[in-house]
């Protein structure tokens, strides 16, 4: 198992012409590692990196974050090592987070874990949300711990689909930006001695807090005109609303309120901390090393166990 692990890495990491990438080495240094101070094996790690690999990360990214924190949310979240590489790098993606942030953006998915929200919903959403993080200036850790709190909003108001929440909040930030909408909305608020403006004054959105205090003037008007301001500048399908009632509803308070509530979760190191002390994870990770101790006898002995796999396919 241990030479087929490190062989499909191998050919993941295939170039042309049969050549095998020169940070192959590297990477397998890195899961063996991996093996000995997490509970798992060796294989389980060089399973996660070729995965990684195969995923379209690049050996750099690997190395340079994506790796552990890839198998620190699999050990955490009891993830089988291919489902926790293909949620690590998907998420990197959606979120566009650099690789030294990985750790952070992982630590900020196991908090939202811990207060009822799941982590493949939090993937679906930031994948539906990611085109709208260049409207509001965001990304990387910066867009996820900014957006983190209201996606675990979002799905503690009965939001089941992450993708819907994610793609709800797309449409409030794009269409905020939108002028030629946001005057149809104002148009609809005229003699009430509001109007909304969500922009920064030059162009360019003007955070979450104006947005905030922005949405917060619809609760002084009548719900006819309330309404009416909404679907003009918002549109009127039932997601976007559902979301936008939240905002609305919550506020700015309801945000600090679940902010706080994520600062206050354990971090993912001091989870981890913990789990390893566990006498189960105690027996994996000293198990995962005595099989690494097993594996380098058996390349040891690796060219007679394949001269005698041989004799034996010639004697059949």
């Amino acid at each position: 198992k241990a030479e087929d692990a490190s062989t499909q890495l191998q050919i993941a990491m295939m170039e042309k012409g049969g050549k095998v990438s020169a940070q192959y080495a590297q990477i397998d240094a890195l899961a063996k590692k991996l093996g000995t101070s997490l509970p798992g094996t060796a294989v389980d790690f060089q399973n996660m990196m070729t995965m990684l690999i195969r995923q379209g990360a690049e050996a750099k990214n690997v190395l340079g974050g994506l790796g552990e924190a890839t198998a620190n949310i699999g050990v955490l979240l009891k993830m089988s090592p291919e489902a926790a590489a293909e949620f690590s790098q998907q998420l990197q993606d959606a979120t566009r987070t650099a690789n030294q942030d990985m750790l952070g953006l992982m630590d900020t998915i196991q908090r939202t874990f811990n207060v009822g929200t799941r982590q493949d919903w939090m993937l679906q959403a930031f994948s539906k949300l990611s085109p709208a993080l260049s409207v509001i200036k965001k990304e990387g850790l910066d867009a996820a711990n900014a957006m983190a709190p209201l996606l675990a909003m979002a799905n503690q108001n009965g939001m089941t689909d992450g993708g819907s929440a994610g793609n709800a909040l797309r449409k409030i930030f794009q269409q905020s930006m939108s002028k030629d909408k946001r005057e149809k909305g104002n148009a609809e608020l005229k003699g009430t001695g509001i109007s909304l403006d969500f922009s920064n004054g030059k162009g360019e959105f003007g955070g979450l807090d104006k947005m905030f205090a922005q949405l917060e003037k619809l609760r002084s008007v009548s719900t006819e005109k309330r309404l009416a301001a909404i679907k003009a500048t918002f549109g009127d399908d039932a997601e976007t609303l559902q979301v936008l009632n939240l905002m609305i509803e919550k506020g700015a308070s309801g945000y600090a309120e679940m902010l706080a509530k994520l600062e206050k979760q354990a971090s993912i190191q001091e989870r981890l901390e913990k789990q390893k002390n566990t006498l189960t994870s105690l027996w994996e990770t000293s198990s995962g090393t005595f099989q690494g101790a097993v594996v380098k006898f058996g390349e040891s002995i690796s060219p007679e166990l394949h001269a005698t796999a041989e004799w034996l396919g010639k004697v059949a």
